[in-house]
């Protein structure tokens, strides 16, 4: 076998198989693929979204990260919107204006990093030819494909009811809904025939000229035409001036494993502090999601939330303690407030979540995991481009000062956590999941149910699941009552779900060695995934 994918889009997975049985490598499988989820899954990804990678290198034996995420334009200000806001929704706090303003149109676009990051995945690791990479995506978006369901599911009501219907706030301009919706009015029902010419010769475009085309082409001309004269914050000199973030990941040990997640403004520092804390309990000998290990998962959670609260944010713009809250003198100190049974005091409502994922290792060690995304679309199509954009500044905050406000150039702190796993010093899985932010408490476990409980990937993904960022706590209906009735005797607010795999919880895509040969798990929450094995 030469290598492994798991990704949401059955498509995605299968050309990533098929080009590391044409001789790619892993880097050139995930870049190929993750270009075809852009076209597979226009609501969860695309050409204007954001997203980071982790990096690991068999040749080398070294590790980093590419953070090619999205930023505030520099025609934003902190203030420029403090007098109109009229609160938060409950769940994920959205800012709510009466004109949804940060949720779709131009000026809830931020400068995107997509392109640009897979661009610097192909250009410092991939084998094969740049518009070979690309040219599956353009022939997917010129021919077209039936809508499958995990697409369609997406605009048949309101993620919140704050919310405008999917059909306005996917397609908000005209060029936007030209290209979504059908001659009834609707909007992608599951096997209704899509093609997307339009996004098939900015594909082209972009494989011929190379990822800058998109930046400082003929393509960011005609974009920025289109954003000069509708009122977006993004400028030419935003365009021009975007580079990924290339550093080292987050890095800890979990019980003799090396595991390695995103750098902030990425969810790394939460996944892996949960681990952090995680690991000053013995669970292998408690009862999985038993009274005692469900309270100890949740709390670390809420803990978690703590410091996504208090610290997370882009590092360029203010201090993150990484190393302190990365320490295992911190996660232990956190970890005799839970046997105190001591809870943090922060209320958080954040289950739902966009996003994709994909997960790639090859036969020489090589090893990718990319999270990506449009955080919940815009609903703009630039006329002539057909692709979508991100509306990222809709989780910024319009209070100046704090965290996440509107600064020029900023970038979103957000839950993503591609991550990879070293056992004995070689790889062992790549572990990633879209699901806002829900993603680092999703992969913590998924990590968790292989190390401590010996889970294949599939069990490990399948596990019912909570999730929490200080109250209160969620757990699908799988959890058993005698544990949510523990939890509440702890102290704990427990939404139990009605569902037994909730699909609003982050969605796992794990690719991994047991045994000497390749297994992937996808998460079957939503319309569940793919995992495909390259074979020689």
């Amino acid at each position: 076998m030469r290598g492994i994918v798991a990704a949401p889009q059955p498509v995605a997975a299968e050309l990533g198989a098929r080009v590391m049985e044409e001789g790619g490598n892993a880097f050139d499988a995930a870049v190929a693929a993750g270009f075809v989820q852009m076209v597979a899954d226009p609501f969860m990804c695309g050409l204007g979204g954001w997203g980071s990678a982790t990096i690991y290198q068999a040749g080398t034996g070294t590790f980093e990260h590419i953070g090619f995420w999205a930023r505030i334009g520099s025609k934003m200000r902190p203030d420029m919107w403090t007098q109109d806001i009229k609160g938060f929704t409950n769940l994920w706090r959205f800012p709510i204006f009466e004109d949804h303003r940060n949720l779709r149109g131009y000026t809830s676009i931020m400068t995107p990093g997509t392109v640009a990051g897979f661009g610097k995945i192909h250009e410092r690791y991939a084998s094969r030819p740049w518009a070979d990479l690309l040219a599956p995506a353009i022939r997917l978006s010129r021919e077209g494909y039936q809508v499958p369901e995990f697409v369609a599911e997406h605009v048949r009501k309101p993620m919140l009811p704050e919310f405008p219907h999917p059909r306005e706030k996917y397609a908000f301009n005209d060029a936007a809904r030209a290209l979504f919706h059908g001659p009834d009015g609707y909007m992608l029902e599951t096997g209704q025939y899509y093609r997307n010419p339009d996004q098939a010769k900015s594909l082209e475009r972009i494989a011929a000229n190379g990822w800058q085309e998109f930046y400082t082409g003929g393509l960011a001309d005609d974009i920025l035409a289109d954003f000069g004269a509708n009122g977006a914050f993004v400028t030419r000199e935003d365009l021009a001036g975007y580079q990924p973030v290339i550093e080292r990941p987050l890095k800890v040990s979990y019980r003799g494993f090396e595991v390695a997640s995103s750098a902030v403004p990425g969810g790394g520092l939460l996944t892996l502090q949960i681990l952090n804390i995680l690991e000053q309990f013995d669970l292998a000998k408690l009862e999985h999601n038993g009274p005692e290990h469900g309270f100890i998962v949740a709390a670390a959670l809420a803990w978690a939330g703590v410091t996504r609260g208090n610290y997370l944010t882009d590092p360029a713009f203010g201090e993150v303690p990484t190393e302190r809250l990365l320490s295992k003198e911190y996660a232990a100190d956190i970890a005799d407030c839970i046997r105190r049974h001591e809870l943090p005091d922060r209320k958080q409502l954040n289950v739902p979540g966009f996003t994709t994922h994909i997960s790639v290792m090859d036969e020489e060690g090589n090893c990718v995991s990319i999270t990506h995304t449009l955080t919940t679309c815009a609903g703009i199509v630039v006329p002539g481009t057909g692709f979508t954009w991100n509306n990222c500044v809709s989780l910024m905050d319009p209070i100046p000062g704090r965290p996440n406000s509107y600064v020029p150039g900023k970038a979103r702190a957000s839950a993503i956590s591609p991550s990879i796993i070293l056992k004995d010093g070689v790889p062992w899985a790549v572990v990633g999941a879209p699901g806002g932010w829900s993603i680092s408490s999703a992969v913590s476990q998924a990590i968790s149910n292989m190390i401590d409980f010996g889970m294949t990937p599939v069990e490990a993904v399948s596990a019912a699941r909570f999730h929490s960022e200080g109250d209160p706590v969620y757990c699908e209906l799988r959890v058993p009552e005698r544990t949510v009735e523990a939890l509440k005797g702890h102290g704990m607010n427990v939404q139990h779900s009605l569902f037994n795999y909730d699909r609003t919880f982050a969605k796992v895509q794990v690719a991994a060695i047991v045994d000497g040969e390749y297994r992937g798990g996808s998460d079957p929450r939503k319309d569940g995934g793919s995992v495909a094995v390259a074979r020689r």
